[in-house]
């Protein structure tokens, strides 16, 4: 049986026990964050269960189609919760300045597809192999006979959607395909998630693309590729970090690369670093050095201090990497 299978019980259990239910995904959130976050929602509206969804940071511009993302918060309306649920996250200190509302709650239960840090959560409904939560979670209603909604079908394919680099990246599996033409069946909107998500960028985001070809750099045989985008690119753009969504992959997309790492410096002194790999290249090893984590081929970490310091680190262990595969 399917961890899903096993443990949909206990969810349901849990979840009609509960009078009060808090909702919660990690720091800078993408699709899978907050489609799931938001899918688990209308799910709980629509059985009656009181709920919120709280999120260290607000909705980036280009996921702010989601049905009811604006009941989004970052403080929540309550003082104390029944039960936490935390959708796509692998680590507590991802919850950022929402965790102590979720370490209040009586039970807590975790659903995710990252390899766990800590194993946190009551109930621990996650599957490492999935290409998203979002899949994990349409397989989770499926097997309750959830009435899934337009709305609970559109946040569900977000999330599909943007884990899967709509259905371009490796994780993309039959399952993932076959839910998203179920979901589409039960009226999610897949265009609107696809020019949402990956056709509507502002200026400032094909502005800082530019400066961040125009520095790329080239290693090992061209296998290697990584840029930078200094504070003062965001400023002079009036850019923020959200429109550099998918700059990592540009990068990887030329055809002798197979690790792509991109360095931004939105803010002075804290510098965020975007990893991505082919094949078998793990960058989530690496991503894990630092600090950060992720998956096998798409990883990220945060450095304190100057973007060369930031750049000199992780390139030299990006190149071990490439060496000892």
């Amino acid at each position: 049986m399917s961890v899903v299978q096993n443990l949909a019980s206990d969810f349901v259990s849990a979840v009609r026990s509960a009078s009060t239910v808090l909702i919660g995904t990690h720091l800078n959130p993408d699709g899978d964050a907050l489609g799931s976050a938001r899918a688990v929602s209308h799910y709980l509206d629509g059985i009656g269960v009181a709920n919120e969804v709280l999120c260290h940071h607000m909705p980036p511009r280009n996921l702010r189609f989601l049905p009811g993302v604006s009941r989004i918060r970052q403080t929540p309306k309550e003082e104390k919760y029944d039960l936490g649920i935390v959708v796509d996250l692998d680590s507590l200190e991802r919850l950022g300045s929402t965790e102590p509302f979720f370490a209040s709650c009586e039970r807590t239960i975790f659903i995710d597809h990252h390899v766990p840090h800590d194993a946190p959560g009551d109930i621990r409904i996650v599957d490492t192999a999935a290409p998203a939560t979002a899949v994990i979670l349409a397989r989770l209603f499926i097997e309750l006979g959830v009435e899934i909604t337009p709305e609970i079908a559109t946040c569900l394919i977000a999330g599909i959607v943007t884990d899967t680099g709509s259905f371009r990246f490796r994780n993309t599996t039959p399952e993932s395909l076959s839910l998203a033409a179920r979901l589409l069946e039960q009226g999610g909107d897949i265009t609107q998630v696809s020019e949402q998500v990956f056709q509507s960028k502002p200026i400032s985001s094909a502005r800082l693309l530019g400066f961040a070809l125009e520095r790329m750099n080239l290693a090992c045989d061209d296998q290697l590729c990584w840029s930078v985008l200094l504070h003062e690119d965001f400023e002079q753009n009036h850019a923020v970090d959200e429109d550099t969504e998918g700059f990592v992959n540009e990068l990887l997309s030329i055809e002798t690369v197979q690790i792509s790492a991109l360095f931004r410096e939105p803010k002075r002194g804290k510098v965020r670093c975007s990893i991505r790999s082919r094949g078998d290249y793990d960058v989530s090893a690496v991503a894990r050095i630092f600090g950060g984590g992720g998956h096998k081929n798409a990883a990220g970490c945060t450095f304190d201090g100057p973007v060369n310091e930031a750049v000199d680190r992780l390139v030299a262990e990006l190149k071990l990497c490439l060496e000892s595969s």
